[in-house]
This record gives C-alpha cells, sequence and structure tokens, in this order.
C-alpha cells in the first residue's frame, strides 16, 4: 500500500503560514523598492554631478582635455556599479520570495500542535464590533443616572 500523502487537515490549518507568506511578500517588495529608489538617487546624483563637472570645464578648453578622460570613466564605472546593484538587490529579492514561499509550504505541511489550532482559526472567526469610546460613556452616564 502506498503512503498517504500529508494534506492541509483544513482552510484554517493554512491561514497562519499563508497570512506569514504574504507578510513577508510584501516585506521583501518593500525592501525591494526601498533599495532601487535609493540605488537609482546615488546614481542620479553621480550622474549630474559628472555631467555638470563636463559643461563647468568646458570654459577652461585645456583643463576641460585633461579632465575629460577622468568624468567619462567615472561615469563608466557609475554605470557599471548601477548594474551591479540592480543584479543583487533582484537576486535578493528573489531569495526572500523563496524562502517565504518555501516557510509557507513547511507549515501548512506540519502537523498543527494544540496550542496553535486556536490561533490558526482566528482568521476564520466572524468579526465581532466594539463600540466607539465615547458611546460607552454616555451610556455608562444614563446608566447610573447621570
Amino acid at each position: 500500500m502506498l503512503p498517504m500523502s500529508t494534506l492541509p487537515i483544513s482552510p484554517a490549518a493554512c491561514s497562519l503560514p499563508v497570512a506569514e507568506l504574504f507578510g513577508r511578500v510584501w516585506l521583501a517588495q518593500v525592501d525591494l523598492a526601498q533599495r532601487m529608489q535609493f540605488l537609482a538617487f546615488r546614481l542620479s546624483i553621480g550622474l549630474l554631478e559628472s555631467h555638470a563637472r563636463k559643461h563647468i570645464q568646458r570654459v577652461d578648453e585645456t583643463f576641460y582635455a585633461a579632465d575629460l578622460a577622468e568624468v567619462e570613466e567615472r561615469t563608466v564605472l557609475l554605470m557599471e556599479a548601477g548594474s551591479e546593484g540592480v543584479v543583487t538587490i533582484m537576486r535578493t529579492y528573489i531569495e526572500e520570495l523563496t524562502q517565504a514561499q518555501v516557510c509557507c509550504v513547511a507549515a501548512s505541511f506540519r502537523p498543527v500542535m494544540q496550542e496553535e489550532a486556536a490561533a490558526q482559526l482566528l482568521a476564520f472567526t466572524p468579526p465581532t464590533h466594539v463600540p466607539a469610546a465615547g458611546r460607552v460613556r454616555r451610556r455608562a452616564r444614563i446608566n447610573a443616572g447621570g
């Protein structure tokens, strides 16, 4: 007889792992956006500085010719560093997504402990109405006769 595969018992057993997956994916996307914006900002500042240097140095032709090679080399270096930065950021993002998916699948297929069972059902409990603080105080004063 073939062994039975272990499947999640109910959707409630998957609620926490899926919520954790969504949280990890969201954090990875926020991290990706922040790192890409920082990299783009640093590259744009560096390129703007190189471009401004080129135009400022055109006033003095002898100084411009001597320094032009250095400015061009710096621009090429900035572009290479930027492309390496993008590759590193994307690789980190893909690793974080993969790790989040692996954790979700592993948590979905492991047996649920007794103390975890109640916490995993929280996503499927009906919402309760919480009264506003002002209404409670008014009712308390009215009930107290005040």
